[in-house]
């Protein structure tokens, strides 16, 4: 079964060092935005764009409170996600996980509201995440079943083994036949992070996961690194945000001071077409900037900084330095 790694996001894993997260091989993120009518995560834009300058594929999820009226629960995610005026590459996610003290006759309606007023205006479909057994309790109708538009929905199902193995699949609820995203844990340990952090598997390989987001795949230039006294490979891999198979792989000599490492481009959003108005923009280094900073300030890559102005030191910028920002 091939499965493409990612994680989930909300103000308990504040401080993330995206590039370290995405050197352990993640390659999506799905962050906390809302909950109800009354909560915005303070953490929501740090995680969208850290991810993106990371070259992570992002998600946005509304935790829903069945006791909340849906339209507005729906008008208040939107709202906030587009305060970031950037929509990110994977669907919205609806958050199913408790119902409030509500029937099953009242959740089911008021789901679907939420659900249709959101693609509305995302233009997709969003994804539908919850357990097993909230599902089979509460998203039914008449005859024990899911509702039918269930079924156009993308599933992301939470559910922990006691002991996760390759290859494992999660048990479907009743009257569902595929699930896309698989939460197979809430206590995992990613570099990056200093928190117990969910654990999802896509359910797909890497180029199903960039076509389910509607995005084309990018590879930015390569880029260079001279070894210096204490470098490693997994040091190294840190700093650029890519694996240390990837890095291996492209350079499979002995590592010693001196050297030139050729530094193997992560996998990246593509940005907006050459010639737009964006594409245009310019930023001059101030005293204390890094690439990685300017790069989440402009919601791009380092890689694509780094190949728009033919950097080959991303740590090498100086004081004044004129940047074009892609």
């Amino acid at each position: 079964m091939t499965t493409v790694p990612g994680i989930d996001v909300s103000y308990w894993d504040a401080g993330i060092d995206w590039p370290k997260v995405r050197a352990t091989g993640q390659r999506f993120v799905i962050a906390k935005a809302t909950e109800g009518i009354s909560y915005k995560d303070p953490t929501f834009d740090d995680n969208w764009f850290g991810a993106k300058s990371a070259g992570l594929l992002r998600g946005a999820y509304h935790f829903f409170r069945c006791n909340v009226d849906a339209k507005k629960q729906a008008d208040y995610f939107i709202e906030y996600v587009r305060t970031v005026k950037d929509d990110g590459e994977l669907p919205p996610v609806l958050d199913l996980e408790t119902n409030d003290g509500v029937t099953k006759e009242k959740i089911v309606p008021a789901v679907k509201i939420w659900l249709d007023r959101v693609e509305s205006a995302f233009g997709k479909k969003p994804i539908i995440y919850s357990g097993q057994y909230f599902l089979q309790d509460y998203l039914i109708v008449a005859g024990g079943g899911p509702p039918s538009w269930a079924k156009d929905y993308p599933l992301w199902l939470a559910q922990y083994p006691n002991q996760y193995t390759d290859g494992m699949k999660p048990y479907l609820p009743r009257g569902w036949f595929a699930w896309t995203i698989w939460q197979y844990s809430d206590k995992g340990v990613v570099n990056g992070i200093n928190a117990s952090v969910d654990m999802n598997l896509f359910n797909g390989s890497l180029e199903d996961l960039y076509q389910f987001a509607g995005v084309k795949i990018v590879v930015e230039k390569p880029r260079t690194h001279k070894v210096a006294a204490g470098d490693s490979f997994e040091s190294v891999a840190n700093k650029y945000g890519v694996t240390v198979r990837e890095l291996v792989s492209a350079n499979p000599q002995l590592l010693k001071a001196g050297d030139t490492l050729n530094v193997p481009a992560a996998v990246a959003i593509p940005q907006e077409s050459p010639g737009s108005a964006s594409s245009q923009r310019t930023y001059t280094i101030q005293p204390g900037d890094t690439l990685t900073a300017v790069a989440v300030k402009y919601g791009t890559t380092v890689a694509a900084i780094a190949s728009a102005n033919d950097i080959k030191n991303i740590n090498n910028v100086k004081v004044g330095q004129v940047l074009v920002i892609p």
